[in-house]
C-alpha cells in the first residue's frame, strides 16, 4: 500500500512503472479531522444497522464486494498493460453504462471476472480464502492509492478514535446488545455467510479448525499511517534505517503477533487495533520523541538531516564558485 501511496512523488523517474501507478490528483482524498471523526461515527451506525438487519444486507454486501473487487483488480491490470504495451491504450468498445473502454481495460477485466466468479462459487468452502484475500488486497491497495493522511496530528485523531471504537464494539457492546456486535457482524450474523470485508487465513494445524480473520479496517487504518511515514521518509530523503517507515512496519508485525497470541489465549474475537495502534502510532511517537522531531511529523513537514543540509551547502558553494569564475 505504501508503494501505491508514494507513486506520485518526484523521487521516481518519469515514465517509470511507479509513476504509472500514481492516482490522478482529482482522485486523491486527503483525510481531515471531520472525516476522521465521521469515519468513527458512521462506522458505529453501520455496525448497529448490520447487527439488526444482516439477514437482509448480507447479499448486498457480497454484491458490492464482487463489483468493487472486480473494478479494482481490472483497473490495476489495465494500468500494468498500458505501461507495458502502449498500443493497448486505444479505444476498444463503447459500453452504454460504463462508457468507452480501452483494449487494456477489456483484457484486464477477463481475469478479474474469473477471480470474482471463483470466489462466489467457492466462498463457503475451504478453498475460497485465496480468492477473497486477493480481491481484498486489491481493495486495500486502491484505498492506499487514493486516501492520504496529511500529518501525524490527523493520524493520531483517526487511530485514537478507532482504537476505542474497536474496543467498545468487541468487548463492551455485549453489555448493551447481549453479544459482541463486531464479532456477530464479522461472522455473518447467523445467515450462513461471512462478511467478505476481511482477510481469511486458515489456521493450519489448529485442532479447532477456525480461520484467522483480519478486518479491512485493521489493515487500512494503520496502513494509512505507514504510507504517510513512507512519504515523509522519501520527502526527507531518508533511508529505511534512518526513517520511520521500517519501525512502523516492525511495530505492526509485533502488534499482529500480539493479536494472534491474545486470540489463542482468550479463545474469543479480539479488537486488533488494541494492539496495532500502539505498535504503529506508539512506536512512531516514541522514536520521534527521541529524535526531537515530533513537531515535524505533527505538522507534516519533511525533515532535513545534516547530510542533506551539507550536500545543499556544497551545491550552493559550487554554484557560487562557477559564477565567480565566469566574472
Amino acid at each position: 500500500g505504501a508503494f501505491f501511496s508514494t507513486a506520485d512523488l518526484d523521487v521516481h523517474p518519469p515514465g517509470s512503472f511507479s509513476t504509472a501507478l500514481a492516482a490522478p490528483e482529482e482522485e486523491v482524498l486527503e483525510v481531515d479531522h471531520w472525516l476522521a471523526v465521521g469515519f468513527c461515527f458512521v462506522g458505529s451506525c453501520f455496525l448497529v444497522f448490520l447487527f439488526f438487519f444482516m439477514q437482509y444486507m448480507i447479499y448486498v454486501i457480497i454484491f458490492c464486494f464482487c463489483l468493487g473487487g472486480a473494478s479494482c483488480i481490472a483497473q490495476f491490470g489495465a494500468i500494468c498493460l498500458n505501461h507495458l504495451f502502449p498500443a493497448l491504450r486505444n479505444k476498444s468498445i463503447n459500453c452504454p453504462v460504463v462508457g468507452p473502454l480501452l483494449h487494456a481495460e477489456v483484457l484486464a477485466g477477463i481475469p478479474a471476472a474469473i477471480l470474482v466468479t471463483s470466489w462466489v462459487i467457492l466462498r463457503n468452502t475451504p478453498h475460497g480464502w485465496p480468492f477473497q484475500d486477493i480481491i481484498g488486497a486489491g481493495f486495500l491497495c486502491w484505498l492506499q492509492r487514493t486516501l492520504r493522511l496529511p500529518n501525524i496530528k490527523i493520524a493520531t485523531l483517526l487511530l485514537s478514535a478507532m482504537f476505542f471504537f474497536d474496543i467498545f464494539w468487541v468487548f463492551i457492546s455485549p453489555l448493551f446488545f447481549h453479544e459482541s456486535v463486531m464479532v456477530r457482524v464479522a461472522t455473518g450474523g447467523g445467515t450462513g455467510e461471512s462478511v467478505p470485508m476481511l482477510l481469511r487465513i486458515p489456521a493450519f494445524g489448529d485442532p479447532f479448525g477456525n480461520d484467522r480473520l483480519l478486518g479491512f479496517g485493521d489493515i487500512a487504518l494503520p496502513g494509512l499511517l505507514v504510507s504517510y511515514l513512507r512519504r515523509h521518509d522519501l520527502l526527507s530523503r531518508r533511508s529505511l534505517k534512518a526513517g520511520y517507515f521500517a519501525p512502523a512496519l516492525v511495530g505492526y508485525f509485533f502488534g499482529l503477533c500480539a493479536t494472534i497470541a491474545a486470540l489463542c489465549i482468550m479463545k474469543m474475537g479480539q479488537p486488533a487495533l488494541l494492539y496495532l495502534v500502539p505498535g504503529t502510532l506508539g512506536t512512531t511517537m516514541v522514536i520521534a520523541t527521541c529524535r526531537k522531531e515530533v513537531h515535524l511529523l505533527w505538522e507534516g513537514t519533511p525533515a532535513k538531516d545534516e547530510g542533506s543540509d551539507a550536500e545543499d551547502s556544497d551545491d550552493m558553494l559550487s554554484e557560487e564558485g562557477r559564477g565567480n569564475g565566469g566574472i
